[in-house]
């Protein structure tokens, strides 16, 4: 007996980070569609960020594995303050097949993005200490975002899927800074606590004011 597909609606919804994200890869068996998608700008101030909204096709056959197409479906689309950019009203599908995988993926270009030196992690509290390479500009309680931090976890791997944090992605509280606001080079904020697992952090990392939320609907068919 046939068995009937199987729907699932899921949402995905994120900070826009510094850098490229991929927020959503069709998963083994199923063929996604995504119904809906928008950028909202929540940054404070009159600024005017974009993002690049992109269709990414990798190759997964034998012969050709790694191979990657990007079809971007919009490119540096310009968000206005106290607004928001509708990217997808309407079809995307996304396939995963013997032969592809498709997945999401945006880029936001904003104001305000310093690199990070140097990042110290309280596994037992929470507490992060990031020190970056030129004046942040934060203030506390300001909301900021974080991506590509390397670290190194131990010899602990189960149940970790990248060693590149934060992951899943999301928006940080700054607790304080050292030094005066436009000169301080260092803020503490609470990213949550990885009981027993010691984080070591090794490069890499980009810090940035949050100016945009990204929110995603999608339907997933089972085709297995």
């Amino acid at each position: 007996m046939a068995v009937a597909p199987l729907n699932k609606f899921i949402t995905i919804a994120v900070p826009v980070a510094p850098g490229e994200q991929t927020v959503y890869t069709a998963p083994t068996g199923v063929s996604s569609i995504v119904l809906y998608a928008s950028v909202a700008n929540v940054g404070i101030g009159n600024t005017y960020p974009t993002v690049t909204f992109t269709h990414r096709r990798k190759s997964t056959a034998s012969k050709t594995s790694g191979n990657t197409r990007d079809i971007r479906i919009i490119k540096n689309g310009e968000i206005p303050p106290n607004d928001a950019l509708v990217i997808v009203d309407g079809r995307l599908v996304l396939e995963r097949s013997a032969l592809l995988r498709d997945s999401v993926v945006i880029q936001g270009v904003q104001s305000g993005v310093v690199s990070i030196s140097t990042v110290q992690y309280d596994n037992t509290t929470g507490i992060t200490t990031v020190e970056t390479a030129t004046p942040h500009g934060f203030n506390v309680n300001d909301e900021v975002t974080m991506s590509g931090i390397a670290f190194t976890c131990g010899s602990y791997t189960g149940g970790l899927t990248t060693s590149i944090f934060p992951e899943p992605q999301k928006s940080f509280i700054v607790d304080s800074i050292t030094g005066p606001v436009g000169t301080s080079l260092t803020f503490t904020t609470d990213t949550g606590v990885v009981s027993g697992i010691a984080h070591t952090y090794v490069s890499g990392g980009q810090a940035a004011p949050l100016q945009m939320e990204f929110i995603m609907s999608i339907l997933e068919n089972s085709t297995t």
